[in-house]
């Protein structure tokens, strides 16, 4: 089953999407993970249509967009080796929405390490609109949880079978850097396809509330039982 179609992808999806953004609170976040596909033997371009409607024709806001690195994919003849989804992050507020910094930071190299044990004379950072500017020379010792993330998620796809009878690929450790990164102990997070119910997985794992929602029967099945519910 081929899904929509991606010339009427963007049409079908923006409704849930304007509805996402009526329930949101403003220090919310809503989370898109997607992929474009092969037509004719092109990308097909609706995710950026899709970037651009949901910028257009909702008041959700921009925030990021990352790049999921999922560090294996199937070979394609005459093709790159396509390892790599979007995630996009849109909010109500950019100052308001809760983000956890520190719960998305990455392990040092040991290169980035080496750089701490020498002293330096100036520093430079660069502030949220991109301008880099100078700060004051301080002690500069290594963060406990590691070094700030940048927009390229290095997390490793995976093939298991989930509740004996089905075989994901999501992997459920993309989904906690998600909830631990934008949602506190005992948040609601609410994933409108669930599937397999990975996201009620990780929450659950994580003291978050969730809501799903799957249309598919099999699925909620499966759900219940990954879930003990």
């Amino acid at each position: 089953w081929e899904g929509i179609h991606p010339d009427k992808y963007v049409d079908w999806i923006l409704p849930f999407i304007k509805e996402l953004y009526r329930i949101l609170k403003p220090s919310g976040s809503f989370i898109l993970n997607i992929n474009d596909c092969i037509k004719n033997k092109c990308r097909h371009p609706y995710v950026f249509e899709l970037v651009y409607r949901v910028s257009k024709e909702t008041s959700f806001q921009l925030y990021e967009r990352l790049f999921w690195n999922k560090m294996k994919g199937l070979p394609a003849n005459k093709r790159f080796g396509d390892r790599v989804e979007y995630v996009f992050v849109f909010c109500k507020d950019a100052k308001k929405m809760k983000i956890n910094i520190d719960e998305m930071r990455v392990p040092y190299t040991e290169g980035a390490l080496d750089r701490y044990k020498k002293p330096i004379r100036k520093r430079f950072v660069r502030n949220e609109d991109g301008k880099d500017h100078e700060k004051p020379n301080k002690d500069w010792k290594p963060h406990p949880n590691g070094g700030l993330p940048t927009t390229l998620v290095n997390i490793c796809s995976q093939t298991r079978k989930v509740a004996d009878s089905h075989v994901a690929v999501f992997p459920e450790k993309f989904v906690d850097y998600f909830i631990k990164g934008f949602t506190d102990e005992n948040d609601l997070v609410l994933d409108i396809f669930a599937g397999t119910g990975t996201t009620g997985s990780s929450s659950k794992k994580l003291n978050r509330n969730c809501l799903l929602i799957e249309k598919d029967k099999g699925y909620c099945e499966i759900i219940k039982e990954r879930l003990e519910i």
